[in-house]
């Protein structure tokens, strides 16, 4: 599958190496090519491609907006034509204090499909940190990915590649569940850094099969 990925900060670095690892096909969208992320990840891999914001969002099915949260609005509007697209949202409006979010009553997810005019938007990869994006297996068990979106197709193929890359995905619904996981991000943080536990932490959903 061609991806196209905005931004090649540790969030877009880590996924477009790992699907590439999995035979995907990954175009980096930057505004500086000469960045010290952009040089790391050629040394890394020289069958990355690169090029500007609108080359990335034209080239991939699947279009990853790995930026600042604060960035997205403007980013969309820049980006071009975005119909058809698959839009992964993994991002967090966590304030700079990182206790809480900085949007009410909506998410980034639900702005983006609004921006872009599309259902075609998930929410993902916003509930985990690099580090598991890299290596998902704890002992025997594999993180969870939560994801939802208005769009059972695209959803359908988000879970694809995050299962490619070790996942196990838990769908909790239509788009508006973002302002949901959202807060369940804000969570993560709070045990990572807040209560020090550190970034190799993940969530699991367990089941228990109906006794009777």
């Amino acid at each position: 599958m061609k991806i196209g990925i905005i931004g090649a900060g540790d969030v877009g670095g880590t996924l477009g190496k790992r699907w590439r690892q999995k035979k995907h096909e990954i175009m980096f969208g930057v505004r500086n090519l000469q960045s010290q992320n952009v040089q790391t990840l050629i040394e890394a891999d020289q069958n990355l491609r690169f090029g500007d914001i609108k080359e990335a969002v034209a080239y991939g099915d699947v279009i990853v907006f790995a930026i600042p949260w604060a960035s997205v609005e403007e980013t969309i509007l820049k980006a071009g034509n975005l119909s058809g697209k698959i839009v992964i949202d993994p991002t967090n409006p966590v304030t700079p204090d990182l206790k809480g979010l900085a949007l009410d009553n909506t998410s980034v997810a639900e702005k983006i499909a609004k921006l872009a005019n599309t259902d075609k938007v998930v929410k993902a990869f916003n509930t985990i940190g690099a580090k598991t994006l890299n290596n998902s297996i704890f002992d025997s068990n594999r993180a969870d990915l939560f994801i939802c979106g208005n769009d059972s197709h695209a959803k359908r193929v988000v879970e694809e590649l995050a299962i490619d890359i070790g996942f196990d995905v838990v769908d909790v619904g239509p788009l508006v569940n973002a302002r949901m996981l959202e807060h369940l991000a804000l969570l993560w943080i709070e045990l990572a850094f807040r209560q020090q536990l550190g970034p190799n932490i993940a969530f699991k959903l367990l089941r228990r099969k109906a006794e009777f």
